[in-house]
């Protein structure tokens, strides 16, 4: 049925759910997982006073490489063949969405996986949401995993 799941992830709690489903589908299909972690450039604070751009993704790509090792080891405990890409120059830029949904097609993935946080009313209209983009985007089928409300 599937053979090649791509996961988005960020490091969030919705994420790590995600990454949990994939597992099961992943072992249940004896598919391989495609993990990715896109550095944020469109981070509301790349244009703060007083702060260095380059430090600021330096340290996203040092928190983006901690996601992906956690998530290796995690695939590997559970048997799972996988590969993890950090996606530092966003495909398009400024579009997490689009460089998500670029990858997947590209690696010719046959679901993706990703966390959704849910957000509504101003607040999504302020942060977008990454995974409409990637719905509207996306070739294969997506599976969109919220964590539930507190």
């Amino acid at each position: 049925m599937y053979h090649r799941i791509l996961v988005a992830m960020d490091g969030g709690a919705a994420s790590e759910l995600a990454l949990d489903q994939a597992m099961v589908i992943a072992q249940a299909c004896d598919a391989e997982v495609e993990v990715v972690y896109v550095i944020d450039d469109r981070s509301p604070f790349m244009d703060v006073a007083g702060l260095d751009p380059v430090r600021l993704v330096e340290d996203l790509t040092i928190a983006g490489e901690s996601v992906l090792a956690a998530a290796r080891g995690r695939l590997a405990a559970g048997h799972v063949r996988h590969v993890t890409r950090l996606l530092g120059k966003p495909m398009v830029e400024g579009d997490i969405a689009m460089t998500i949904a670029t990858e997947a097609n590209a690696w010719g993935a046959d679901l993706i996986v990703m966390g959704t946080h849910g957000r509504k009313g101003v607040r999504r209209l302020v942060m977008g949401s990454v995974a409409r983009g990637v719905l509207a985007e996306a070739l294969a089928p997506v599976l969109l995993v919220r964590t539930q409300p507190a």
